[in-house]
């Protein structure tokens, strides 16, 4: 156990690989580490299986460029080896960008930050009914738990750094030529996670339109004091 060498690596999930779930990831990760040649790390046992760690679930259907998955290799690689070697054998939609050796611990994260772009076709000025929106003295959704739906107050979690409009940007949607742009920073880890979906179905609820999501993306992963986790 002590000739192993753990290993952190960042990487992107795009264009059709965030449609795949959490656990297709992991399984596809699986297979890109045996064709890559590394020599992996088996845990041991009766069912012996390639040790892949990942600190934090994407939610499907949103983009990322900060995704994390820790591994164990039998030897020590040079970490650019690693990285051609992986995105030799990575799918269209993943990219590995840096490998380096785990620092924090997954327990430590704190919160994400995203980069959501919404369109309100029927709304006339999306921007002034976000505003009004936030405006509110309480945002009241029914979130999941593992006791059932519960309802709860998303305004106290919900960090806008930044928020504009967009024009002249081509759309996904027909007859959207504005587009809500956000960045936001919600909690994440095992104390608190939510999902950035409830921000554009909260968004919908109040406003009593249609509002799609024409791009989310996952930019940052935060441990305490607002330090990125790689």
């Amino acid at each position: 156990m002590s000739d192993l060498k753990n290993y952190r690596i960042l990487f992107e999930k795009k264009q059709n690989m965030k449609y795949i779930s959490h656990l297709d990831l992991n399984r596809c990760m699986t297979r890109c580490i045996r064709r890559s040649g590394l020599p992996a790390w088996y845990t041991e046992g009766f069912h012996p299986h390639l040790y892949l760690m990942f600190p934090l679930a994407l939610s499907l259907g949103v983009e990322s460029i900060c995704e994390i998955m820790d591994f164990r290799l039998t030897e020590e690689i040079p970490e650019s080896e690693i990285l051609e070697k992986l995105n030799a054998v990575f799918p269209d939609g993943l990219r590995a960008l840096r490998v380096g050796s785990p620092i924090h611990q997954a327990q430590e994260i704190t919160h994400a930050e995203y980069l959501l772009h919404l369109i309100a076709p029927e709304l006339p000025d999306v921007f002034a009914y976000w505003e009004k929106f936030l405006s509110q003295p309480e945002i009241l959704i029914r979130k999941r738990t593992k006791k059932g739906f519960r309802e709860m107050d998303l305004k106290p979690f919900v960090q806008v750094i930044e928020a504009g409009e967009l024009s002249g940007i081509p759309s996904n949607f027909q007859n959207s030529d504005k587009i809500l742009s956000l960045v936001i920073r919600l909690p994440a880890g095992n104390e608190q996670n939510m999902n950035i979906n409830l921000i554009p179905e909260s968004f919908q609820n109040y406003a009593g339109k249609p509002v799609l999501t024409e791009y989310a993306c996952r930019t940052k992963i935060f441990c305490e004091n607002f330090q990125e986790f790689f």
